[in-house]
């Protein structure tokens, strides 16, 4: 017995029956042996053409020897639905098309067998060769691993011609198979005479399998000369599969993305905060969309706990406007968390796609780059050297009795650090602006406060660590909003 396993590697199976239109929506099951011989016969001649016609035409004649018998795996039928362009000037015109499949299980099998033919160890290993190349059976959406195996005892063969089957319970289905080589020679098929090409003579069987659909409508013939329909018996129930529902993993490699930002007129880098907080704003309302209560608020979207309690240990998200080319423009947003984000959170961060400007400004268009963990999507080398590129505003408020205001204020950036994760920097040192090309840019010109709060005075550092750090890095108020951002120095 000759027996060939066929794995769908998506667990899908695109093909449309003969003889049927594919928008009548009707999946082909069992895979067609004729479908299979002439897959063989086009990766012959694309892929090793170099074989001569008398090794491959004898995998061929026994593959359409008879009708296999078939073990059909569990199925359920479906179906995509595509509004196709018609090449029109009006774009609104677009033809439906249905795209049929059978699902199966992942990893389950199609076992097909040949009970009479059987092939010598040579011409097993030239036909698992062949099989070997085959990358999809039917539509290029059904990836196929196709190979011969040993003969299997106890299989169930559910799927066989009708004339054989012992299943008394089933129904019948039309399922396209190769004439054999011997019956072919019999009766052969002769092109009538022409006088548009003048094609005639006697075809073999080999120019027969692989007639074309062309052919067929220039000799007006209603199927192709080595082609029957067989009759077999499939499981009634063939496709009852219940879908399962798999909940995708969660996302443990994503922890943000980088957008790039596009509009007509970039925001300033002085409205650092005003853009983050719009981001956040419409982010978590897009989350709230999605999750469809508002129980399941995202606290690292929040920042706060169930019971509205603000998050210890800088957990949430960041959210980080950047000018990466200095002109004194925003031009990127880094939205990052330390912690994982979840599917919900990952979607929401997706279908960011736009943020409003006041005055009448045009909206700015977010472009997602890149998605990744943290480290891959900061993009630059660990440093020892950071600058403010928004200014720094202390979480505790001066007073007299906490000394000199220079020493107090270069002491709360090191604990700063410290309170987010960093060493604590070996020398901080004042920087009183922001450099930007063509321009300079005050901190007092940057917006220091988020909505509702009264704004403090801000300032600039430049750190030096004693061990290279990852950056950017983002400390003190509004650290989650863009300010205090300190960006690597160039070298």
């Amino acid at each position: 017995m000759l027996l060939i396993e066929l794995s769908f590697l998506n667990g899908r199976y695109h093909a449309t029956p003969w003889g049927r239109n594919v928008n009548e929506g009707a999946p082909e099951w069992p895979p067609s042996p004729y479908r299979l011989v002439r897959a063989i016969y086009d990766v012959w001649k694309r892929k090793r053409p170099e074989w001569p016609e008398s090794k491959v035409e004898p995998l061929l004649a026994t593959l359409a020897s008879e009708p296999p018998h078939f073990s059909l795996p569990q199925a359920t039928a479906s179906h995509t639905r595509a509004f196709l362009s018609q090449n029109l000037k009006d774009v609104t015109k677009r033809q439906l098309i249905f795209d049929a499949f059978v699902l199966t299980e992942k990893g389950s099998k199609v076992l097909i067998g040949w009970p009479d033919a059987d092939l010598g160890v040579a011409q097993k290993a030239d036909l698992d060769e062949l099989l070997s190349l085959i990358n999809y059976l039917g539509r290029s959406e059904s990836w196929v691993s196709a190979k011969t195996i040993p003969e299997a005892e106890g299989t169930s063969w559910n799927c066989a011609p009708v004339e054989v089957s012992n299943s008394k319970e089933g129904e019948t289905v039309a399922v396209a198979c190769s004439v054999s080589a011997q019956e072919y020679s019999a009766r052969p098929y002769t092109l009538p005479q022409t006088s548009r090409n003048g094609k005639s003579g006697t075809l073999s069987w080999m120019v027969a399998l692989a007639w074309s659909t062309s052919e067929m409508l220039e000799f007006r013939q209603s199927e192709p000369p080595a082609f029957y329909y067989q009759t077999y018996i499939r499981p009634a129930h063939c496709f009852d599969l219940k879908p399962t529902p798999h909940r995708a993993a969660r996302g443990s490699d994503i922890n943000g993305v980088l957008y790039a930002i596009e509009s007509k007129v970039l925001p300033c880098v002085t409205s650092t905060i005003e853009v983050s907080e719009r981001f956040r704003r419409k982010l978590m309302g897009i989350h709230n969309n999605i999750a469809g209560d508002p129980r399941k608020i995202s606290q690292r979207f929040s920042g706060k706990d169930a019971n509205g309690n603000p998050l210890k240990g800088h957990k949430h998200i960041y959210i980080l406007p950047q000018d990466k080319d200095g002109d004194g423009l925003l031009d990127h947003i880094l939205s990052v968390c330390r912690e994982p984000l979840d599917l919900e959170e990952q979607l929401a961060l997706d279908r960011m796609t736009s943020i409003w400007q006041s005055d009448g400004r045009p909206d700015i268009q977010l472009i997602p780059i890149q998605w990744g963990k943290i480290g891959d999507l900061i993009g630059t080398e660990p440093s020892t050297c950071f600058t403010s590129a928004t200014p720094f505003l202390p979480p505790r408020h001066y007073r007299k009795g906490r000394g000199d205001f220079i020493e107090w204020i270069t002491d709360e950036v090191s604990k700063e650090a410290e309170n987010h994760g960093l060493s604590r920097p070996i020398h901080v040192e004042t920087v009183s602006k922001l450099e930007a090309e063509g321009r300079d840019f005050r901190w007092l010109e940057f917006r220091r406060s988020r909505k509702g709060e009264s704004s403090q005075i801000g300032y600039g550092f430049r750190l030096v660590f004693s061990e290279p750090v990852t950056g950017p890095i983002a400390l003190g108020y509004a650290a989650h909003f863009g300010l205090g951002l300190f960006v690597p120095e160039s070298p």
